[in-house]
């Protein structure tokens, strides 16, 4: 009996039988090319992977075996990026850098925030207001992300953890200016510049920095189990997060 071709190719994808998966030491994500470029130009053994719309640069750096991705800086495509990466070199450790706007007052420009957490704030809930009644966006609360878990099961995350070890080594290494800071990092597709709002969002959802991406990476990994840790740098290049990467990969084991 013969099967027909596009269940076969069906099956194949669901077994896994079509792709092998090549494990890496690390997945080092950013948003372009422009804050990629530095560690693109020390990899070595490099070679270029494309995938559906995604490109990929695997080689070595610093020893360790890596795999470069660019995830446009959107949640939506960073996710994307983030899994089918993961699905075609699984990772022992995911690094997600760039450049970020502060939410907490505190920080400076050229501060490297490296995360404790990380929190998706384009969950919100409003409450019933009938019309003519107007928006108060003030009084809206937090809408937590039902992430799936063992046996089928939907558990609220308002945050996700970073790398415990990874947070330890960062907070010892040494910026190129300003401090290094931990923090929560915030993403949603939102660009705030209203200051009562960006103090609102940091008081509800305890955010240091705002990015369009970081949070939702740290999310994908949660659901895949992949341990992940983000740095931002305040107000200045991405390269200045980059050299801190670079930094990060040399000293991690």
């Amino acid at each position: 009996m013969k099967w027909p071709l596009f269940p076969l190719f069906v099956l194949a994808i669901a077994a896994g039988t079509l792709v092998r998966a090549q494990p890496v030491d690390l997945l080092i994500e950013a948003a372009d090319d422009a804050a990629l470029k530095p560690l693109l130009q020390k990899l070595e053994q490099a070679q270029v992977e494309t995938r559906a719309a995604w490109t990929f640069w695997h080689g070595t750096l610093a020893g360790k075996t890596v795999v470069l991705a660019r995830n446009e800086g959107d949640p939506l495509n960073a996710v994307a990026a983030t899994a089918l990466a993961v699905r075609l070199h699984p990772p022992r450790l995911i690094i997600t850098y760039g450049s970020a706007r502060a939410h907490d007052p505190a920080l400076h420009a050229g501060d490297i925030v490296v995360s404790a957490s990380f929190a998706a704030f384009d969950g919100m809930f409003s409450p019933h207001l009938g019309p003519g009644e107007g928006s108060r966006p003030a009084q809206w609360e937090k809408l937590p992300h039902l992430l799936m878990s063992p046996g089928e099961k939907e558990t609220p995350a308002e945050s996700f953890p970073a790398d415990a070890a990874a947070l330890s080594l960062a907070m010892t290494l040494s910026p190129a200016h300003g401090h290094v800071v931990r923090g929560v990092l915030g993403s949603a597709n939102q660009v705030n510049r209203e200051a009562d709002r960006v103090a609102w969002i940091h008081t509800l959802w305890h955010t240091s920095t705002e990015d369009g991406e970081s949070a939702h990476i740290a999310g994908c990994a949660a659901l895949l189990g992949v341990p992940v840790i983000g740095l931002r740098v305040v107000d200045a290049p991405a390269t200045d997060a980059a050299d801190f990467a670079l930094r990060l990969v040399e000293a991690w084991r």
